[in-house]
């Protein structure tokens, strides 16, 4: 398995490997990784919580800027609602 000081790291990967396939356009690929994402942080301890919070979500915004509106609109469909949520807090957050 895997220490748990280790999750940082592991969801690094998993964010990049997300971003990758969302330029290469495998927007099932896609679909995949936020579903593993979304199961991760559900069921996850806090530090999982916190390390999807804090890399994979705060991805969404690079993430954007490098797709279209269309592209835009296929990966925020794939997304779990509770994602789409702490994305859309975050983002309201920085804005103050």
């Amino acid at each position: 398995m895997f220490q748990e000081q280790e999750m940082p790291a592991l969801i690094q990967s998993l964010t990049d490997y997300t971003k990758r396939m969302a330029l290469e356009h495998d927007f099932k690929m896609v679909g995949k990784c936020m579903d593993l994402m979304g199961m991760l942080y559900e069921k996850g301890n806090p530090l999982t919580r916190s390390s999807v919070e804090n890399i994979f979500i705060y991805s969404f915004s690079t993430m954007m800027c490098s797709c279209n509106i269309v592209e835009w609109k296929v990966i925020r469909s794939a997304m779990p609602d509770p994602l789409y949520a702490l994305y859309v807090k975050q983002v309201l957050k920085s804005k103050c």
